[in-house]
């Protein structure tokens, strides 16, 4: 059995490889102290059946030397995030990965080289905290509610508002100025600003991961990570992405890509 730990800066996350199918299993970062972090691992499995542990993450070297007596092997992220992409996208074809949690990370990845192409500082933790900051609601669940009831054109300026005909390939419903509208006074309600939040921060991501790929001759573009798990994070993405001429796969357990990234080849 392989253990693999992606200790990051909001959650925890464990991959287990044996001869059975992969477990996936995630902590909040905050309950989860590197005190004991041991004691909850020895709750999951048994450290008998255990070959190695991989570890990576923004908090990985907070880890001690060993857990249950077994020496912890560091893996860099940007590899982990390649690695674990290319095991669930079952294929080392060329493409430019998003790494989507609280930030945002780019990687170029073949299966043979990898190199980190970027990113942004807007991502899931973006979200969180804006929807606080102007909704007063910090619970994921509730954001994902909201955002997928609100309105986005009461927020934002669109297109077809402020120009007289289409630019390139955009739709007229294209967003021309986030939160266009607020300078308005404009009668929106709590889900309408959490979807233009939402709206926001994809479509940041999705622009500039667009023009990364097109820098890097890169045609397919896999998304990971926590955030996509926002419903309508993930339509934004894949929208915003598709007017580039590319396309956006999301693998499955994506979220689990760097755990993964640290214990297999």
């Amino acid at each position: 059995m392989k253990l693999g730990i992606d200790f990051g800066i909001s959650f925890t996350d464990l991959s287990i490889l044996d001869e059975s199918k992969p477990k996936f299993i995630s902590f909040d970062s905050k309950k989860l102290s590197v005190k004991n972090i041991s004691k909850q691992i020895h709750k999951l499995v048994n450290f008998d059946d255990i070959d190695s542990i991989g570890v990576t993450g923004g908090k990985h070297y907070d880890l001690p030397l060993k857990i249950g007596g077994i020496e912890l092997s560091h893996a860099n992220e940007i590899e982990a995030i390649s690695k674990g992409t290319n095991y669930l996208a079952k294929n080392d074809k060329k493409k430019l990965i998003i790494s989507s949690g609280s930030g945002t990370a780019f990687v170029l990845s073949d299966g043979i080289m990898t190199s980190h192409a970027g990113g942004t500082g807007v991502g899931g933790g973006t979200i969180i905290g804006l929807s606080n900051l102007i909704n007063n609601v910090n619970n994921p669940n509730e954001i994902n509610k909201l955002a997928s009831i609100g309105k986005i054109e009461r927020v934002d300026l669109l297109l077809n508002e402020v120009v007289s005909g289409p630019i390139g390939q955009l739709p007229k419903d294209a967003t021309a100025v986030n939160f266009g509208k607020v300078r308005y006074r404009s009668k929106s309600g709590k889900a309408d600003r959490t979807a233009a939040i939402m709206n926001l921060v994809g479509q940041t991501v999705a622009r500039m991961a667009s023009a990364t790929a097109a820098a890097c001759n890169c045609e397919l573009i896999y998304i990971v990570g926590r955030t996509p798990q926002y419903d309508l994070y993930k339509s934004v993405l894949k929208r915003w992405i598709s007017f580039s001429g590319l396309s956006a796969h999301f693998p499955k357990n994506g979220e689990f890509a760097s755990s993964l990234g640290a214990i297999v080849d």
